[in-house]
């Protein structure tokens, strides 16, 4: 398996994965309360949201893909995770990644006027738009006091190939850039993927308050890079 840029082509197959791996994740029970009742739509919503990030400034979307001869899986190209990362800051750094293209800005905004389209009409008969909005809204605050980071928006990996170092394999992309760049890494975390970031070496920096969430506190996590271990401390007011 190996890890590459993800393309537009590979939004059908990332979207019907991120059906089937968070059709139980507490996040989406919360936001998606009626996707059993409109599953098409639940799947809608994650196809909109690969096609806003992947064109939308600062994001980087990569995609895990199979080799010929990987061990119970002899074809090659099927696309069996993805990471969804977003370069935060102001340095040069960050404006690196945040370089966009003329398309892109043109396919970004088309794709903006769209949601806010779907939005204003409440199109996506799965999704509790309200619930979203709290969501976002806290999620936008998590890391406030961190000005330069990278942020783990997304992270999935297909049910049939998980517990094979895929995860961590996206993961350590962002860590060899946070390494080099001397910023930390931030994520919220569901209950299911907590071993894995700390496995791979995050440590909890706070926790988020939802109204009505499943659970009582979402934890943030932070990875920071070698010999910086503990410089940004703890999510402000904790």
């Amino acid at each position: 398996m190996h890890l590459r840029p993800a393309e537009p082509s590979d939004f059908s197959a990332t979207a019907s994965m991120s059906v089937d791996a968070f059709w139980n994740d507490e996040l989406y029970a919360y936001t998606n309360i009626w996707r059993e009742q409109y599953p098409e739509h639940f799947r809608h919503f994650f196809l909109r949201r690969h096609r806003l990030r992947y064109w939308s400034a600062g994001y980087i979307f990569h995609v895990v893909v199979t080799d010929e001869g990987d061990k119970d899986h002899d074809e090659g190209g099927k696309v069996v995770g993805y990471a969804i990362w977003q370069r935060r800051g102001t340095s040069e750094a960050a404006k690196h990644w945040q370089k966009q293209t003329r398309r892109a800005l043109l396919e970004e905004t088309l794709l903006e006027a769209a949601e806010f389209y779907n939005q204003t009409l409440r199109l996506d008969k799965s999704l509790d738009y309200d619930r979203l909005g709290i969501f976002r809204t806290e999620s936008v605050q998590d890391f406030n006091a961190i000005s330069e980071m990278w942020k783990l928006q997304n992270l999935c990996v297909h049910t049939d190939f998980q517990r094979r170092g895929i995860g961590s394999m996206m993961i350590k992309w962002g860590q060899e850039q946070a390494e080099k760049e001397g910023c930390p890494i931030g994520l919220e975390s569901s209950m299911v993927a907590r071993p894995v970031y700390l496995k791979n070496g995050f440590r909890i920096y706070g926790n988020m308050h939802i109204k009505d969430f499943p659970l009582d506190d979402v934890p943030i996590f932070i990875w920071e890079p070698k010999g910086m271990e503990g410089k940004w401390g703890v999510q402000e007011g904790k």
